[in-house]
């Protein structure tokens, strides 16, 4: 199917890109454009609008500043997955992103993007998550954790856009991360993430299993599955049914926290 007819608008700063966003006719934002684009042309999004922020140099670079990695909003993943500094400080961030669809998705698709859209069945959200990693917007700092309140639905307000990830530059002891798809390229149905700190202290979150990424944090694997089993709730999709992912998170869950307590990295 066509794109509808859209209005454009480029900002030259972040500053104007907000008064775009800010205006009566809340348009759409155009960062990567692997889901926007697509959720106009199929109908399931209906702004008349777009206002193109991927040229923005205030979401660009990758730094490192007081104790954090700083990835701006609008670095696409591929450039993610080539840096240096993210394979030093945030590895898992790394082995994630390579699952994330092909490579032609992931040269375009941007972190803020995929945070702001929200897909409670996408994986690098629940890994920043896992990571407790902070989002810098053009008003505020937020846990990535309290960023999204539903499907398609996060916090943020009119005008207001995802700037940077800033992700602690901790050194973990252990990380897993396992999920079930129906292609190496598809989305996610359901799937997990887990680390472990150097405290001993696990962080788990699952994907897929709920209208949000669930969250669990403690030192006790079996605990931590507990708080998960009353947590789940599981919806049907075109991908499956909330039946077979009400089954399946407990299991991969619990393959990611095995694999964050036996691993190294």
């Amino acid at each position: 199917m066509k794109l509808p007819p859209l209005s454009y608008q480029r900002p030259t700063d972040l500053r104007e890109a907000s008064l775009m966003l800010g205006s009566e006719s809340m348009p759409a934002v155009l960062a990567g454009g692997q889901s926007i684009i697509p959720a106009l042309r199929f109908g399931e999004r209906s702004e008349s609008s777009l206002v193109d922020i991927s040229r923005l140099a205030e979401l660009q670079g990758i730094t490192h500043a007081d104790g954090f990695l700083r990835i701006g909003a609008g670095v696409p993943m591929w450039e993610v997955c080539g840096s240096p500094e993210v394979a030093t400080s945030a590895p898992l961030l790394i082995r994630v992103l390579g699952s994330v669809g092909a490579v032609g998705i992931r040269s375009r698709a941007t972190l803020g993007g995929s945070l702001a859209w929200a897909d409670s069945t996408s994986q690098l959200p629940s890994t920043l998550i896992v990571l407790n990693a902070q989002v810098e917007t053009t008003e505020r700092i937020l846990d990535a954790a309290d960023l999204q309140i539903g499907q398609h639905q996060t916090v943020l307000r009119r005008g207001e856009l995802i700037v940077s990830i800033q992700i602690p530059e901790v050194e973990l002891t252990g990380s897993g991360f396992h999920l079930i798809r129906k292609t190496h390229i598809t989305w996610p149905v359901v799937g997990a993430v887990a680390v472990r700190e150097p405290s001993g202290q696990l962080r788990l979150v699952v994907f897929g299993a709920a209208p949000t990424p669930i969250l669990a944090v403690g030192a006790d694997r079996a605990k931590l599955l507990s708080q998960l089993s009353s947590r789940i709730l599981p919806f049907d999709d075109e991908r499956a049914r909330a039946g077979y992912r009400g089954q399946v998170a407990p299991i991969l869950a619990g393959r990611a926290l095995d694999e964050a307590i036996g691993s190294n990295t």
